[in-house]
């Protein structure tokens, strides 16, 4: 896809969002996307597909992937330097991290998953994104490691975050404290199992 596809689909992708930030639904109309992107409707159905599931998939896809490119930018300046911290901090830094990416949009994100069914369907179209976060922080903090470990610590940060996205969901405060203790208690508790199973070393 070339830059200025990409260029349109980010442009699409805010705009939803947006609309979706002061809407009750999670569907959001071509006419709509239109209105507030001002592109005429011919330029946005080269873009978007025709199903309103399918726009709820297509767009956070779109979102997901460039909130963990900033993460991975982000988080890979944070670490450059650092002798100091443990692989588990530098873990936990990046899942931490990719929350707080994530509080930005949690209202249209409670919207998109505003039931268990929705969320299912939601999520779990969406598996193969959060796997390739968990297996690309892996490569930055790791770097080179067996590749079947690196798959099975991969499905265990994903089980980690998935977890921990559902205080995520629940909590009503206005900062992260509550979803950061539980994520750090999910990540403890998957350490203790990895070293108990030897899939992860002292």
């Amino acid at each position: 896809m070339n830059l200025d596809n990409q260029n349109l689909e980010w442009k699409l992708c805010e705009a939803y969002f947006s609309i979706l930030e002061i809407s009750t639904s999670s569907d959001v109309s071509i006419d709509k996307l239109c209105i507030e992107t001002k592109l005429s409707k011919e330029e946005v159905e080269k873009i978007v597909p025709n199903n309103l599931m399918d726009h709820r998939i297509f767009f956070l896809k779109i979102l997901i992937s460039k909130l963990d490119r900033d993460v991975l930018t982000e988080l890979k300046v944070d670490i450059a330097d650092d002798t100091v911290s443990s692989t588990y901090d530098k873990i936990l830094e990046g899942l931490s991290l990719r929350f707080e990416k994530y509080f930005q949009y949690k209202q249209s994100l409670k919207i998109l998953s505003n039931n268990f069914k929705q969320r299912g369907e939601v999520f779990l179209k969406i598996f193969r994104e959060n796997y390739n976060f968990s297996s690309n922080l892996l490569t930055l903090i790791e770097e080179d490691q067996n590749c079947v470990i690196k798959t099975l610590k991969s499905l265990a940060l994903n089980i980690v975050f998935t977890k921990s996205l559902e205080i995520f969901f629940k909590d009503e405060q206005k900062d992260l404290d509550k979803v950061i203790r539980y994520l750090d208690k999910y990540l403890s508790d998957m350490e203790d199992i990895g070293l108990f199973i030897g899939v992860i070393k002292k």
